[in-house]
């Protein structure tokens, strides 16, 4: 109890301490994220306008673009910038002079005749012989950027640059600002949380703003140095205190900046949120602390009455004869494989299931105590089992073999065995045969605690029963305790086709005679094709119906434990 309590002081002291700095760590968390944030939105505007540049840039390699009609800007410069699958939606085509005589869409039939030869993004290109990103340029009520990129006469194609064809002009393509708003910054900083400014670090032009922000110009005074990234918490006029991210965005010559800035009232919900959900969580570790505290003591008491108990009982494992060894030679196994610390149930065992189940666990390794109904010395002869125990479930007292059916002596004996082993495994068949023999709320209490000690040791419990001859209510307490290997967690999501469904009856037909089959067998008795067979065969094996099994070159077919469970109940 005084560790109890000193654990219970340092959550609290601990929670406490953290709450008073918790306005300092959400902000901070706030301000990575949004950091974050700002360097994944500048990847997307440089990737964007990088993207349009290549795009241009792969266009300029074809050995021709046809000569069009400048007046119509719809013919096969359309189609050229079309096979390519890019940023690129606008294209115009400028000669050697600086004349615009060619565009992709009517949408730009107003830039023909236009002469740009004095423009960066037409001078670049042609001294330099490599494409140009331009800054923004007003065209009427819009703004844009430009990116060209210089052709050559050519007949054939050339590696980029190409410097040894004359110049004959440009391809350029032009990217509406608001496109990179709606493409890129919207998603993220389009709310009223959040402003932007997206600027030009050469010129410190505002290139594309919030509506609620003034432009560089107006806050530069306000902000650090501008050399470096921005991130910060600082008092920015009109917002107060406010979280400020940036991330640089390189575009050749060009250099751009994204700021953005939070001020922290609009993240106040955020951080009251938080510090709600923190108490809410305190308080739910208390409880949690406090209800495993008298789980402990309870389980305490309840192993204290259990040992008193068993020490004062003559119905011990050494008294029955009964001994805790593991078998050395190997035997018939399922083709399941069981969880230690677990409860499994099977149902409608007619075919001996839970057996195979448990013969199998013996194979591992596994100290075995088999509780059956049926007469032990018939099963040990059976599976040719020589160091495994059991109980005979029955009234009658036979000597040299271990009779009992008392829930309370059974559960002593079986608490006894499991604890002396180092792993075990626990097979009580009928069930069903136990509850009529007890009161079943003894029975089930009973149930509890074995799966709970089955859960602190290496063990394995297996129980079988005949849900006919158990109550409903009786049967879904009884579930909600175990795993049912081969009811509704088995059978759930299972559809066979009529195809499926008998070439798994085929087979399982076969496997009962001991005739081996193979896929050449499907294929000849169902008169499927060889592919048919296989993805019927391969869909069987999935779902865990069949076994495909290597038999030298020869692939023989066998129906699984689950394939017979799912034949039996249809």
């Amino acid at each position: 109890m005084l560790i109890f309590f000193v654990i219970i002081g340092i959550v609290v002291l601990t929670n406490l301490l953290s709450f008073s700095k918790v306005d300092r760590l959400i902000l901070s968390q706030i301000k990575e994220n949004q950091l974050t944030e700002t360097k994944y939105v500048a990847k997307q505007i440089e990737s964007q306008i990088t993207q349009v540049k290549d795009d241009l840039v792969t266009l300029t390699k074809f050995p021709k673009i046809e000569s069009l009609d400048a007046n119509k800007c719809k013919q096969n410069i359309k189609i050229v910038h079309e096979k390519i699958e890019g940023k690129i939606e606008s294209l115009l085509r400028v000669d050697k002079e600086g004349n615009i005589i060619e565009c992709s869409s009517p949408a730009f039939s107003s830039y023909i005749g236009l002469n740009i030869k004095n423009k960066d993004y037409f001078k670049i290109p042609k001294e330099t012989n490599e494409p140009a990103i331009s800054g923004v340029e007003r065209q009427g009520t819009n703004s844009q950027i430009i990116v060209s990129a210089p052709l050559f006469e050519t007949t054939e194609y050339t590696p980029y640059p190409n410097f040894k064809g004359q110049f004959k002009g440009l391809l350029l393509s032009i990217i509406d600002i608001n496109s990179l708003y709606y493409s890129s910054i919207h998603q993220s900083f389009g709310s009223e949380k959040n402003f932007f400014l997206l600027i030009n670090l050469n010129t410190e032009e505002t290139i594309l703003k919030s509506n609620d922000i003034g432009s560089y110009h107006e806050i530069k005074s306000k902000l650090p140095e501008a050399t470096k990234n921005l991130d910060a918490i600082l008092n920015i006029e009109p917002f107060g205190d406010a979280i400020l991210t940036s991330s640089d965005i390189s575009l050749g010559a060009e250099k751009w900046r994204l700021i953005v800035l939070t001020p922290l009232k609009n993240v106040n919900k955020e951080v009251e949120s938080f510090k709600k959900s923190h108490i809410i969580n305190l308080g739910l570790i208390i409880i949690v602390i406090l209800g495993v505290f008298f789980l402990l003591i309870s389980s305490y008491k309840s192993k204290e009455e259990a040992q008193s108990k068993l020490e004062k009982t003559n119905v011990t494992l050494e008294n029955l004869g009964i001994k805790v060894e593991v078998e050395k030679d190997k035997y018939s196994q399922a083709d399941l494989s069981l969880d230690a610390k677990k409860v499994y149930l099977v149902k409608e065992d007619d075919e001996n299931h839970a057996h195979e189940l448990f013969i199998s666990c013996l194979n591992k390794g596994f100290a075995g105590l088999g509780i059956t109904r049926n007469d032990p010395r018939v099963i040990k002869k059976k599976y040719n089992l020589q160091k495994t125990s059991f109980i005979w479930l029955t009234n009658i007292k036979v000597e040299g073999v271990a009779c009992e059916t008392n829930i309370d002596n059974l559960y002593e004996l079986i608490s006894e065995f499991i604890k002396k082993s180092k792993k075990s495994v626990v097979l009580i068949d009928r069930l069903d045969y136990i509850l009529n023999e007890n009161k079943f709320e003894e029975a089930i209490k009973k149930l509890h605690a074995i799966k709970d000690l089955a859960q602190t040791k290496d063990c394995i419990i297996i129980l079988s029963a005949n849900p006919s001859l158990i109550k409903e209510s009786q049967i879904k307490a009884i579930e909600a305790e175990t795993v049912d290997l081969y009811g509704k967690h088995l059978s759930k999501g299972i559809e066979l086709s009529e195809l499926e469904l008998g070439a798994l009856n085929y087979i399982n037909e076969k496997n009962i005679n001991n005739k081996l089959v193979s896929y050449k067998d499907i294929t000849k008795n169902f008169n499927i094709t060889k592919p048919t067979t296989r993805a019927k065969i391969k869909n069987l094996q999935k779902m865990g119906l069949i076994q495909v099994e290597q038999k030298g070159r020869f692939k023989s077919l066998k129906a699984t434990s689950t394939g017979r469970r799912i034949l039996s109940s249809r």
